[in-house]
């Protein structure tokens, strides 16, 4: 089974530069095994680094690289559609900018991933630090049956994941699988960072809202998203490094 690892980035450069190398060599025990790239935006220099930096692996298909100069803020549901909807695997995996891939991992998912499973990491890793519960990962029909990320949540950080998740499990009947900490290390940063490019910087008020979004389709019972809309799609999307 192909897996594809699927990676958005506003402004996040620092932290990419230090999580995907390691990324592709700690799965290189995998090699059926794609980096989707997103460049949502960025602001930081992200675009002339992947230039220097990632040509090789693109090159060698390794990595996918997409740009968008179109968003104002950063919309995570609108930015993991894009990403997941350029990736060619059977497994669809979310790793965030400041997320690692441990050795193992991929052999993992393949295992877990049973056409009757989800598998996402809890919210904390071994240390009690924060960061690793966007790392999903579905069969690529699964992510399709729900219409992927709920775009309709974009105004804050978090809940993303936990809406996207849950909509998949009631949708398909799946197990939920929460993978062992061991697979969830992470960058520690502030909260401030997290929130600073969304329209809505209060991570409370965010969360709020999300949080009010989910509880409303669970009783509706409506888990798939973005009917009607174009969803994971944006104008201006390019492949081109040059």
């Amino acid at each position: 089974m192909k897996i594809s690892f699927c990676t958005t980035c506003m402004d996040r450069l620092h932290h990419l530069m230090q999580t995907l190398p390691v990324n592709i060599q700690n799965t290189s025990s995998y090699p059926n095994r794609e980096f989707i790239i997103l460049n949502y935006g960025s602001r930081d220099g992200l675009h002339e680094w992947v230039q220097t930096n990632l040509r090789s692996w693109i090159d060698s298909g390794i990595v996918k690289y997409y740009r968008t100069k179109k968003p104002k803020f950063f919309v995570a549901t609108h930015a993991k559609n894009i990403a997941h909807r350029q990736a060619t695997g059977d497994i669809l995996c979310n790793v965030d900018a400041d997320n690692y891939l441990m050795e193992g991992f991929s052999e993992y998912l393949v295992e877990k991933l049973t056409g009757k499973t989800i598998v996402a990491a809890p919210p904390t890793d071994n240390f009690g630090i924060a960061g690793s519960c966007g790392k999903i990962a579905v069969l690529k029909e699964h992510f399709y049956s729900v219409n992927g990320y709920d775009e309709g949540q974009n105004l804050g950080w978090g809940w993303d994941d936990t809406n996207f998740q849950f909509r998949c499990r009631m949708q398909n009947d799946l197990e939920y699988i929460c993978s062992d900490k061991k697979w969830c290390v992470a960058i520690h940063h502030s909260n401030e960072e997290r929130t600073r490019n969304f329209c809505i910087k209060d991570i409370y008020e965010g969360r709020d809202i999300s949080e009010k979004r989910l509880i409303d389709i669970a009783i509706r019972k409506d888990y798939i998203a973005n009917k009607d809309e174009n969803w994971g799609y944006i104008e201006d999307l390019s492949v081109d490094i040059s």
